[in-house]
């Protein structure tokens, strides 16, 4: 990231896009509650057969893919939303930075060096000379934190130890929108979905994934946003949900469904959108655990016979199978 790059980003633009993910999201919600409520009741209502419960059966298949299709529309509504966030943030302070600068009378190079005017007290009938120093940034290290106020403190010209502070801040702006770039990139590339038209539990199971991503990247993003009230009742709760807008309410669900879900006082609707989500991610993430788990072995039982007697026991095979996948199969079955 460059300050040319940086100057010319338009966190905007990318909130526009945000809210176009979000509009397709409203309408995929739109149509999975059409389906689901009206069209799919009303062919029940109407016809009846084989033919009408294939319908229906197709029905239900479409109106998981409009739910999945919001889902993760929702969720690269957000990102993009906490990604302008983010960007936003560093683009202030590289711009508050530069303006700074001019003030200041330095000029600032395309590869974040700032050049200082003479100044400062006259020796031997010289003002101390102006100079460039070079893009950097601002050090945790104690030690360095030294060094540079030492030099700042010993520069003859004062505008030396603006220049220094300028350039820092310039490249603490240039890192921070680095940072995001490259803390962005993958969430957003994560959230592509297959190129086919079946909704499957992998599906399902890498939405957790991009919803745990997405988190992660967003801390910033979410922490910026109005919290529940802690510890709220009913009201309260309905207060706090009432007061956000449209892209707060959407990055919650999104991001935050388990505890949407659970907030009473908030909109059934909401409440079961939100946990919807959180049904169709777990539930496709123990169909998963399931299918990896090997079947039993068919020869279950084999009879020994001894002395007239004989008795029916499990087979080794199955015993051993058992022994290793048994308890996980039955809590899955």
């Amino acid at each position: 990231m460059d300050i040319a790059t940086l100057k010319a980003l338009k966190p905007a633009e990318f909130e526009e896009a945000a809210d176009g993910y979000r509009a397709t999201s409203d309408m995929a919600s739109t149509a999975k509650e059409a389906i689901e409520n009206k069209i799919a009741p009303s062919l029940r209502n109407q016809l009846e057969g084989k033919a009408m419960e294939a319908a229906v059966g197709e029905l239900k298949e479409l109106g998981k893919n409009f739910h999945y299709m919001q889902t993760e529309c929702a969720l690269a509504s957000t990102a993009l939303n906490g990604f302008a966030f983010d960007m936003a943030a560093a683009k202030r302070k590289l711009d508050a930075a530069l303006e700074d600068a001019k003030a200041a009378g330095c000029t600032v190079g395309a590869d974040g060096s700032v050049s200082f005017p003479a100044g400062g007290k006259e020796t031997e009938g010289k003002v101390p000379e102006g100079g460039t120093v070079s893009a950097s940034t601002s050090s945790t290290d104690p030690a360095a934190n030294a060094i540079e106020q030492q030099a700042i403190h010993m520069h003859p010209n004062p505008n030396f130890g603006k220049a220094v502070g300028f350039a820092n801040r310039i490249g603490d702006a240039l890192k921070e929108a680095t940072d995001a770039d490259t803390k962005w990139a993958p969430k957003l590339r994560a959230l592509r979905a297959d190129d086919d038209l079946k909704v499957s539990d992998k599906d399902w199971a890498d939405v957790k994934s991009d919803q745990d991503g997405v988190s992660e990247a967003g801390k910033k993003y979410l922490d910026s946003l109005p919290h529940p009230p802690k510890d709220g009742d009913p009201k309260d709760n309905a207060a706090w949900w009432k007061g956000l807008t449209e892209e707060q309410k959407s990055a919650y669900i999104s991001m935050r469904p388990d505890s949407v879900g659970k907030l009473d006082g908030l909109p059934s609707t909401v409440r079961d959108e939100a946990n919807r989500i959180v049904l169709d991610e777990t539930r496709a993430r123990y169909q998963l655990e399931f299918d990896r788990i090997p079947k039993p072995p068919k020869n279950e039982w084999t009879t020994i016979s001894e002395l007239g007697w004989s008795s029916r026991v499990h087979t080794d095979e199955w015993t051993d199978w058992y022994k290793k996948y048994g308890e996980r199969y039955d809590h899955l079955d």
